[in-house]
């Protein structure tokens, strides 16, 4: 682990598990903006920021040393296996389970509570159930992305009683510098490549596609807000479906792209419609969702990419 600069730190201090991930990225950015102080761990053992430290979650005492040095006020865990296709499944479960275990198991060891620890979960914990899906209903994963993650979550309960937590339940969410294997960056991808046809699954299913910056907004607000020993959707509950997405990217080029479907790409028994109940989420920090719409980001995304 690399050596971290013994300074006088701040009085609010954030530190970030995943923060050279995509999200990480876009939060740690916003933070520095507003003044926090922001460290985080990477797996990038060539990174030259001094506040990014090289450590394995898989090794408790790695981050522990890392944790009694910064003595974090905020901590937000981001580091996880996020692709859902993702070939390594033994690897899906050690990291989104056993590392967040001992994250807490470290954090656990410090001679102080942190003021907030936010533990992002995801929403297919919830499975292929049609509608607006709440906090209150019965998960019911159906890959082992989802199974991973509410294992993790029920895990994490055991320290409810010990720490300050708020687990959240993110639905889906883009922005600039999401990797191409992801939806929204394939699309744009082939629009910016000039490609004539794109390949995709069922075009008639609706889910919520939100920006990043929206995201990272409720992270922020969640971290600050009394809530604790609590689980919340981070959602919008506005969908979208594909042809919606492809049709403004068609619009924003200016030319038109063919799609064929590939049935490889379409799940059976797929659920229609899929979107978050925000009654929780507003309750606690407002209503910001009103403030982003998918056409704003996929412009943002494109414009950054051409």
């Amino acid at each position: 682990m690399k050596e971290i600069k013994m300074e006088v730190l701040s009085k609010k201090n954030i530190f970030i598990t995943g923060i050279t991930g995509f999200t990480g990225v876009h939060l740690e950015k916003h933070l520095l903006e507003e003044g926090f102080e922001v460290y985080g761990t990477t797996t990038n053992s060539n990174s030259n920021n001094p506040s990014h430290i090289v450590c394995d979650i898989l090794k408790e005492d790695d981050l522990y040393n890392a944790l009694k040095i910064i003595k974090p006020d905020y901590i937000i865990h981001l580091a996880a296996i996020s692709f859902v296709a993702s070939t390594n499944k033994q690897n899906i479960y050690n990291v989104n389970i056993f590392g967040t275990i001992n994250l807490l198991n470290a954090i656990n060891k410090l001679d102080y509570i942190p003021n907030k620890i936010l533990i992002a979960s995801s929403a297919a914990v919830y499975g292929n159930v049609e509608g607006e899906l709440k906090e209150s209903m019965c998960p019911q994963p159906v890959n082992h992305y989802g199974n991973s993650k509410l294992v993790m979550e029920n895990m994490t309960k055991a320290y409810f009683t010990k720490q300050n937590i708020i687990i959240t339940r993110p639905f889906n969410y883009t922005g600039i510098g999401q990797k191409s294997h992801f939806l929204i960056p394939k699309i744009i991808s082939h629009f910016i490549d000039k490609k004539k046809e794109i390949a995709l699954g069922n075009m008639d299913v609706y889910r919520e596609f939100n920006d990043v910056d929206y995201v990272i907004e409720c992270y922020k607000r969640l971290l600050f807000s009394n809530l604790k020993s609590e689980t919340i959707n981070v959602c919008s509950g506005k969908t979208v479906n594909i042809k919606q997405i492809i049709k403004i990217m068609d619009e924003t080029v200016g030319y038109n792209i063919n799609v064929n479907i590939n049935p490889e790409f379409i799940r059976k028994n797929e659920i229609k419609m899929l979107r978050g109940s925000c009654k929780k989420l507003e309750t606690v920090i407002g209503d910001l969702a009103n403030n982003y719409n998918i056409e704003n980001t996929l412009k943002k995304i494109y414009s950054e990419k051409k």
